[in-house]
């Protein structure tokens, strides 16, 4: 394998919480923002619309999983299949609101590499702030592993909202990240040793 040719996994998981699984777009004063139960549907739309268009990389997949609000049966299954990779699973967070993007979570990744790596993004604010549990609990325990996030005010299973441009700058600069994390990724990761 070539400097930097290592896999990443991209995972955005796909369910929601039913209760509450309903998206409006509304507008005030001219601008537009998507309210509602936005965990994880806005994210799952900008990978769709904004990311998968941007991103071509070969040694790049993107998985839609399930589980993330229950049992992370998801998150295994991927972890199961793929085995040793840089995970990157994208989801809404309440931290960092001022950012476009809210990196969580880092595992196993040089967080020094990662921040360097991600200072390089122009036009981008990006925050280093935890937020809820998200699948990297699942893929952290034995590969690199840190999630994007897009910050969202209020309650992320419930009355919650983000502007209609935020989001569609998240899913562009998301592209941006996978592509500077992809040159630097030899840096940023760091693979857990084997125990004796």
């Amino acid at each position: 394998m070539g400097k930097n040719d290592g896999k990443i996994i991209v995972s955005v998981h796909s369910d929601v919480i039913w209760n509450a699984a309903s998206v409006k777009i509304h507008r005030h004063r001219r601008r537009r923002y998507f309210y509602g139960n936005l965990d994880n549907v806005v994210c799952v739309a900008e990978v769709l619309r904004s990311v998968m268009l941007r991103v071509h990389d070969r040694h790049l997949k993107f998985y839609f999983t399930t589980g993330e609000e229950t049992n992370m049966i998801g998150a295994r299954k991927v972890m199961k299949r793929e085995g040793r990779a840089l995970y990157i699973p994208i989801d809404v967070t309440n931290a960092s609101l001022k950012s476009d993007v809210n990196v969580e979570w880092p595992h196993n990744v040089n967080k020094k590499a990662l921040k360097e790596t991600l200072a390089r993004i122009r036009k981008c604010k990006i925050g280093f702030k935890t937020g809820h549990l998200d699948e990297t609990a699942v893929y952290g325990t034995k590969f690199p592993a840190f999630s994007l996030n897009l910050p969202v005010e209020g309650h992320m299973h419930g009355r919650s909202r983000v502007y209609f441009w935020k989001a569609r700058r998240f899913g562009r600069a998301v592209a941006e990240i996978l592509h500077r994390v992809r040159l630097n990724y030899d840096r940023i990761c760091e693979w857990p040793r084997a125990k004796p």
